[in-house]
């Protein structure tokens, strides 16, 4: 239970936020205010634009941040794989599919509500945050694996009964 929680509370927050109260109509004052106090200055003038920029980073930030707890949970599930490479591959692979059918549920779920609608290319946007984000991770996992790589290779030179007991 606790390896698929995090991304059971991740599915809901999505889908709360794909309700009819924050679609774009609702969310242009409340964004529009705290915009002004962090700016420090009126954005009317580029008020239109800036909001669609907050939107979609929201977005991409969002499933992105969906499809590392897939990922989490996905890596937890399928410890059994010997190869690690694998495993991430497989973990990064099975998390963006995930993020790539709960944004297409998603966006059809939009499609029937009377402010918002399903758009393909917020998909699109959301798979992107997803791959990036599992990109990111996995370079930063390798990273970890090539340093504990040499340490242990390191160890072993210094120590060659280590490297029996470890071989």
């Amino acid at each position: 239970m606790r390896t698929w929680l995090p991304v059971l509370v991740c599915a809901m927050v999505i889908a709360f936020e794909s309700t009819p109260y924050l679609g774009a109509d609702h969310t242009s004052a409340p964004l529009h205010k705290i915009s002004e106090a962090l700016c420090g200055y009126r954005v009317d003038a580029h008020w239109v634009l800036i909001h669609f920029l907050i939107r979609k980073t929201g977005h991409f930030i969002g499933y992105g941040i969906f499809s590392l707890a897939c990922f989490r949970a996905f890596w937890i599930t399928l410890q059994n794989v010997a190869l690690r490479l694998l495993r991430q591959l497989q973990g990064h692979g099975l998390a963006i599919l995930a993020t790539f059918l709960l944004a297409s549920a998603d966006e059809y779920h939009q499609s029937f509500l009377p402010n918002r609608n399903g758009q393909f290319s917020d998909v699109l946007l959301d798979c992107c945050g997803a791959a990036v984000l599992c990109f990111v991770l996995f370079l930063v996992m390798r990273a970890a694996e090539n340093r504990r790589q040499a340490r242990v290779r390191a160890v072993c030179r210094l120590e060659p009964e280590y490297a029996e007991a470890v071989a």
